[in-house]
């Protein structure tokens, strides 16, 4: 987890107004928590609307910053094409392929979040998104 980037966010946030600090601690827990319990999770990617990237818990080999950026890209642009075409609110948009399946998810809490959760071939589209989802709902409020 980029520690730097995680208590640099959480400062912000607390002077931000309006808005409480993010909880440091109860967003690594959840991490873990998703990591122990659903097989086959690769990555946890938290950001910010505008890309940033604030927590992270990853096997993979990747650079979280540049990941973030093109997750938060990636949810905007099936944001906008789920209201183009006519139908409601998009609620996550997933990429599958031979290797895996990415789930990225919106956290609409104090502020726009989002919630990347890649999987490698043994887990499922169905497992990382009610991971995702679960985990998005639990840290939604510590936000």
């Amino acid at each position: 987890m980029q520690q730097a980037t995680l208590e640099k966010v959480v400062s912000l946030s607390a002077r931000a107004p309006g808005t409480s600090p993010a909880d440091a601690d109860a967003i690594r827990s959840e991490f873990e928590r998703v990591q122990a319990r659903a097989k086959g999770v690769a990555m946890l990617l938290l950001s910010t609307a505008d890309g940033r990237a604030v927590a992270d818990w990853t096997h993979a080999r990747l650079d979280p910053r540049r990941v973030s950026a093109m997750t938060n890209s990636f949810l905007t642009l099936g944001e906008t094409l789920a209201k183009e075409v006519g139908m409601s609110a998009a609620d996550h948009a997933t990429i599958s392929t031979a290797h895996g399946s990415l789930v990225v998810i919106r956290i609409n809490g104090a502020r726009l979040y989002t919630l990347a959760v890649l999987g490698d071939q043994q887990a499922t589209l169905a497992v990382l998104l009610f991971a995702a989802r679960e985990c998005a709902a639990r840290i939604r409020d510590r936000l």
